[in-house]
């Protein structure tokens, strides 16, 4: 399938059931699995955790293919379907603990050691929509109005919650900084 054809006519194809269907199906995958499993990643920690639940994410998109809202922004939608799917695994397996799995490439990849480090300081220190509001918009570039769709909170509640993250993180990263160097200064812009 080729990679000039636009997510909505990926949807538009797959959904209708005609030749090409399973090509479009492979083709939304192929574009959206990396960010996808990627964000899981960050949000369990566990690279068999994150490789199961973005198949479930897959599946689950793919059964419901025919309820997403044409005009509508696809990877938003699979995020929100990710995003679910992980609170479900969540409170199903209430774990005790987490490993990371940090020889993972979603931890190194286009990242410095400082970048992963503050993202495991957030995903430790941070309320769960906190982290993934960061995540969406940070890392993933997701407009203020799409990580507002995806965490279903309005856009006004979300600049709220990325205003409460950025000032608790910026409040654990000093006092981090100030365990590590005593006495020194940390201008963060928050």
């Amino acid at each position: 399938m080729a990679s000039g054809i636009s997510d909505s006519d990926l949807v538009l194809t797959a959904r209708s059931g005609e030749v090409g269907a399973d090509g479009a199906a492979d083709e939304i995958i192929h574009r959206h699995h990396e960010a996808i499993y990627g964000f899981l990643y960050k949000l369990t920690g566990r690279r068999e955790d994150a490789e199961d639940l973005t198949q479930e994410t897959f599946l689950l998109a793919l059964r419901k293919l025919h309820s997403f809202k044409t005009g509508h922004q696809l990877r938003p939608w699979l995020f929100t379907i990710a995003r679910r799917q992980a609170i479900t695994q969540w409170r199903k397996s209430k774990p005790t603990s987490e490993l990371l799995d940090s020889d993972h490439p979603s931890t190194q990849h286009h990242h410095s050691h400082d970048s992963v480090a503050l993202w495991d300081l957030a995903k430790q220190n941070l309320k769960r929509d906190e982290f993934m509001a960061l995540w969406l918009h940070y890392q993933e570039g997701f407009p203020v109005k799409e990580v507002a769709r995806v965490l279903r909170k309005t856009t006004p509640h979300l600049k709220v919650i990325l205003h409460r993250a950025r000032k608790n993180l910026g409040k654990q990263l000093s006092q981090t900084f100030d365990a590590w160097l005593p006495g020194q200064a940390l201008n963060l812009p928050l």
